[in-house]
């Protein structure tokens, strides 16, 4: 059985954030590697800024042979067009995993922040010191909070006690491998 290595994505049109992580003995979370792809602003064409999403994806699923991507799943925010935007580039990621047959863990932003802190109410600052203390990132600079965020995606599947093994993973394509929540929202969202 393959051991699970995970690729967490924060999603952005601008600046995304990623991290590639294992555990070890023990549990101890390990990153492998991780940081920010500046995608870049307007007026740079946005689907010129999603070709590079893809491309840098492509790249680091050849580079680093993940067996599954992580990424937040959708949730309803106060701001239409952000949400628009945000599900472009979810849309790239979602692609680029389906066309590298890697399946796609999809998980709720309260969450991440309970498997991290403990708390899905936790604060972005508590979850990133809580981020460095499971990755004893003592050492690594960690560049934005978006970089942050995907390592707290990453962890929240490795400290899952249902993704701790590989082989846990129903489905060798993307899509949701735990039961369908379809037509739910996630904890703390709500229909506009």
């Amino acid at each position: 059985m393959a051991k699970l290595r995970v690729l967490g994505i924060d999603p952005g049109t601008q600046l995304v954030g990623w991290a590639v992580a294992e555990a070890g003995a023990g549990g101890k979370l390990t990153r492998i590697d991780s940081g920010v792809w500046r995608l870049g602003r307007s007026p740079k064409p946005m689907g010129e800024r999603l070709r590079l999403l893809f491309e840098q994806l492509q790249e680091r699923l050849g580079s680093d042979q993940p067996t599954v991507v992580a990424l937040e799943s959708a949730f309803f925010g106060k701001n239409a067009h952000s949400a628009l935007k945000l599900g472009e580039a979810r849309g790239v990621v979602l692609v680029v995993a389906e066309l590298a047959d890697i399946p796609v863990i999809e998980i709720p932003p309260a969450t991440i922040k309970a498997r991290v802190a403990g708390s899905g109410a936790a604060s972005k600052e508590n979850v990133e010191r809580l981020i460095r203390m499971h990755f004893d990132l003592s050492d690594h600079v960690v560049a934005t909070a978006d970089e942050s965020d995907a390592l707290a995606i990453a962890a929240s599947v490795l400290l899952d006690p249902c993704y701790s093994k590989a082989g846990s993973l129903n489905s060798s394509k993307s899509g949701e491998t735990r039961p369908s929540r379809r037509g739910k929202l996630p904890p703390g969202a709500r229909f506009q």
